[in-house]
């Protein structure tokens, strides 16, 4: 059975992918837009999805040459002077990712318009318009940009040194960062980091958390501004008790080994950290922490 290749075609759409991949990787991996070396690149690419077609390999040798060329193409996009080799290699990894995930975007979006059964020329056959590729190609790059970025961003920071200042007092710990923190105030919409309570239990009187949740009132409480925050967890739901502290300053290291200072826009509320969070004293809401 025979079939016609377009090369013209078959270039323009592999290179076009290929630089709207290699761009959304050096966003993610925060590395400079060199617009020349990203342009010989994506025509790596375009090339050799047209030599692939005439290439007699085994599967195994086809493998190994498109590994060799998502390398390359790395190389040349991102290579920078005085950076190790394995820094290009995991440039290549997340371009493969990120080619893989933009792919399967842009089918998920084709399988949807063939389920609402729009009048679309040529959707069943795949035989759309290069505009309509273009625009579907570009939805999926936004996703895969943004799914990246927002991936990156929360798994840049891991643990960090947390000091608050609670009346006056402060206290300093060891905290992690969590995805999974989502707990926030419904009255302020603020987000809630958790303190071990043995370890502010040091700066203010626990015990006034604790009667405020039980209903009962202080004449004279050191700890202003009180607040019970709704919690639903997978053994039910329950209420924190929380307050504004003074400040909330983390002392972060990226995993780019650059350091920073953050100040948090959050509260505070005691908690039965024990040993749930790698021996840290306090959990962060990611995403709060805004570089």
């Amino acid at each position: 059975m025979e079939q016609d290749v377009y090369v013209d075609l078959l270039f323009l759409i592999n290179f076009s992918m290929d630089y709207l991949c290699l761009y959304i990787c050096a966003k993610v991996m925060h590395r400079p837009l060199r617009l020349p070396r990203m342009l010989i690149a994506a025509a790596v690419g375009g090339v050799y999805s047209v030599v692939a077609l005439f290439l007699p390999f085994s599967p195994f040798w086809d493998l190994a040459a498109d590994a060799a060329v998502c390398i390359g193409m790395s190389a040349i996009a991102f290579s920078q002077k005085g950076r190790r080799f394995s820094s290009t290699l995991l440039c290549a990894f997340l371009f493969v990712g990120i080619s893989m995930m933009t792919g399967g975007c842009m089918t998920a979006i084709f399988n949807l318009l063939n389920r609402l059964e729009l009048p679309i020329e040529g959707l069943e056959t795949d035989g759309i318009s290069t505009y309509l590729f273009a625009i579907i190609a570009a939805v999926a790059g936004f996703i895969s940009l943004r799914s990246s970025a927002i991936m990156s961003r929360r798994s840049s920071i891991s643990e960090c040194i947390l000091t608050l200042t609670l009346n006056g007092k402060s206290l300093t710990v060891t905290a992690i960062t969590d995805t999974g923190n989502l707990v926030k105030d419904p009255l302020s919409g603020k987000r809630i980091v958790l303190v071990d309570r043995g370890e502010l239990s040091k700066i203010v009187n626990i015990s006034e958390f604790d009667d405020f949740i039980n209903g009962i009132s202080r004449e004279d409480p050191t700890v202003k501004a009180l607040r019970l925050v709704p919690v639903k967890t997978a053994s039910g739901r329950s209420l924190l008790c929380a307050t504004a502290p003074n400040s909330l300053i983390a002392s972060v290291t990226t995993k780019k080994g650059k350091s920073a200072t953050v100040s948090l826009d959050a509260l505070i509320a005691p908690s039965d950290i024990g040993n749930s969070a790698d021996g840290h004293r306090a959990v962060i809401p990611a995403e709060i922490i805004k570089l």
